[in-house]
């Protein structure tokens, strides 16, 4: 275990809690970084609170597995849902894709569900960061600060937003190939700004999903042969990409990038970024809030 790690074991869930005052839940799939402050102050024994709810997210999902794995178009919200399948459900349903289902928003509706439990408590600033897909809550005067990473398993960020309470963002979700989830695009990276972390989840999927282009470079796969227990039984899912040339990275950037302003233009969406081997594109206002690392 490194050394700047504490390990706090509740049951079976680990909790770990690192010198920065930051909560790390790592749990069956969730990998969760979460982080309270007041003024400035890291506010460690909330950030527990929120690991906490966290893993009850987790079991409350599980139980509803048969529900969140249906088409989103074809499910009504219900009273008997939690609130973090209600909202899963909301999100995609207003993505209107007939392929999508409520698992296309479930890691940042996670971590919008966390933020607000936690902004309940007075607190000026949260991030909780569940894999890539963050929420962020910021009172007046507070800052967060993300990376936007151009290859989605790239160690380090290209590109640097400094977010404010100003405007209006409280979620950054990424998507493309390389991620956790399947793909059927062949984006390295589209990544979303929006109101709430599971709009922006669902947008990026979406986003990333409409990079896809025909080339004899790229390999697709069911992905029921990769995962046989997926929720997009019968889908084609992309597993590899090989050297392209510009006209078809430029169709593909197009695509996505066509796409995200739809979205965009339904005001879903604050801003999204789309990249592809080495060519990055994105929409307004992100020309004004991008800075190159």
């Amino acid at each position: 275990m490194p050394s700047e790690l504490t390990r706090r074991t509740y049951g079976h869930d680990p909790i770990q809690i690192l010198s920065n005052g930051t909560v790390l839940v790592d749990h069956g799939p969730m990998h969760m970084l979460i982080s309270a402050f007041e003024n400035g102050k890291p506010l460690v024994n909330l950030a527990e609170e929120g690991a906490h709810f966290a893993i009850q997210i987790l079991e409350d999902l599980a139980k509803f597995l048969p529900v969140i794995k249906k088409k989103s178009l074809d499910l009504e919200v219900e009273e008997a849902f939690p609130d973090v399948v209600r909202r899963m459900i909301e999100a995609t349903k207003k993505m209107g894709e007939p392929d999508l289902t409520p698992l296309a928003a479930v890691a940042g509706t996670a971590s919008d569900v966390v933020a607000d439990f936690m902004l309940s408590k007075g607190v000026t600033k949260i991030i909780v960061d569940n894999g890539g897909d963050i929420a962020i809550r910021l009172r007046e005067g507070e800052v967060a600060r993300v990376g936007v990473k151009t290859e989605i398993d790239a160690r380090q960020p290209t590109y640097l937003v400094s977010i404010d309470s100003t405007m209006g963002v409280g979620g950054v979700a990424t998507s493309g190939l390389g991620g956790r989830s399947f793909t059927k695009g062949i984006a390295s990276a589209a990544s979303v700004l929006s109101e709430s972390a599971s709009l922006a989840d669902a947008a990026a999927t979406v986003v990333g999903n409409y990079t896809d282009i025909e080339d004899p470079s790229i390999t697709k796969s069911l992905a029921e042969e990769i995962y046989p227990d997926t929720d997009i039984n019968g889908e084609w899912v992309t597993v590899k990409v090989g050297k392209l040339s510009q006209e078809k990275i430029e169709e593909a950037l197009n695509s996505g990038l066509s796409k995200a302003y739809s979205i965009y233009q339904k005001g879903l969406i604050k801003g999204a970024l789309i990249a592809l081997q080495g060519r990055v594109v994105w929409t307004e206002p992100l020309n004004l809030w991008l800075k190159k690392l």
